[in-house]
């Protein structure tokens, strides 16, 4: 009878225990597959057709995530639009495929990249994070606290339509092709909206642009970065404020945010454990009141 006892604490272990190391191998391969943001580089589109091209690298870069049906992104917008673009350099995504101007590449870099959950969102230099209207106010102190270590990309020069690079480190290029793009619904231009976007090999050291159709006043940003999931931190203590969730508007705080995987898996267990309980009771029940007939020995 003792196996019998024994059947519904070894359910227990075995629906229990796999969450633990689970989330300790997680934790593991984000370590392994951190990404980073190296260095940038940006030039104008005229530089494909013209002999010869200025290439900057910005003080800093912002990416800003929205949408067209997304209410409280038209506030960040405009306080977007109103940077000192010899501060930083913005590149506003579309990662919504409910927008007339979703881009593919914007949706990869907002889920699988940043791992990013709303609209709008603001990542500061590849590494800080501003999500909703309230945060967004603190987006210039953000930018003055920020102290970007930028460099990899050497010798970088756009000539027949190529550009061409030396990469001190072999990582990922990723090249982005911003363009003043109109609202979708509404009578204003987005000046930074990412259109196209191409990842190559930072070994390659040259790629062809002119196979793309461009406009006169768009521009190139050109990337160095390591590939992996990135470590964002939150750059603001206020709380998050009206933000846009697959159409559905939403107000959470910062601290929502901030859940913690143990916790989910703690939960998980405890979940599970509890399901068991009513078994575990019933079968203590049979093993105090064991049956009393007796067979005779020849049977």
């Amino acid at each position: 009878m003792r196996w019998r006892f024994s059947v519904p604490f070894l359910l227990a272990t075995l629906m229990i225990l796999p969450a633990i190391p689970a989330q300790g191998l997680q934790d593991e391969n984000l370590v392994d597959e951190s990404g980073a943001l190296l260095d940038v580089r940006i030039f104008s589109a005229d530089c494909l057709t013209e002999s010869s091209c200025e290439i900057h690298q910005p003080a800093h870069l912002l990416e800003y995530f929205s949408a067209d049906w997304c209410e409280p992104c038209e506030q960040v917008s405009q306080q977007v639009n109103a940077l000192n673009q010899t501060d930083a350099f913005v590149i506003q995504h579309h990662p919504s495929n409910k927008d007339l101007t979703f881009l593919s590449e914007s949706k990869l870099r907002f889920d699988q990249e940043f791992r990013l959950l709303f609209y709008p969102s603001l990542v500061v230099d590849g590494a800080h994070l501003l999500t909703g209207t309230r945060q967004a106010m603190d987006l210039n102190s953000t930018l003055n606290n920020s102290t970007p270590n930028s460099s990899g990309l050497e010798s970088m020069l756009v000539r027949n339509g190529t550009v061409s690079w030396n990469a001190s480190e072999e990582h990922v290029i990723r090249i982005w092709y911003i363009e003043p793009t109109p609202h979708s619904s509404e009578n204003r231009i987005h000046p930074h909206l990412a259109r196209a976007s191409w990842e190559l090999n930072s070994s390659i050291s040259s790629y062809n642009l002119t196979q793309f159709e461009t406009s006169r006043n768009g521009s190139f940003a050109v990337m160095l970065e390591r590939p992996g999931i990135r470590t964002l931190t939150v750059s603001s203590d206020a709380p998050t404020g009206r933000v846009e969730v697959d159409g559905q508007e939403s107000d959470l705080s910062s601290e929502d945010q901030r859940w913690n995987p143990a916790w989910l898996a703690a939960a998980t267990a405890g979940g599970l454990l509890f399901l068991l309980l009513p078994a575990l009771f019933m079968h203590r029940s049979l093993m105090k009141n064991p049956s009393q007939k007796q067979f005779p020995e020849n049977e």
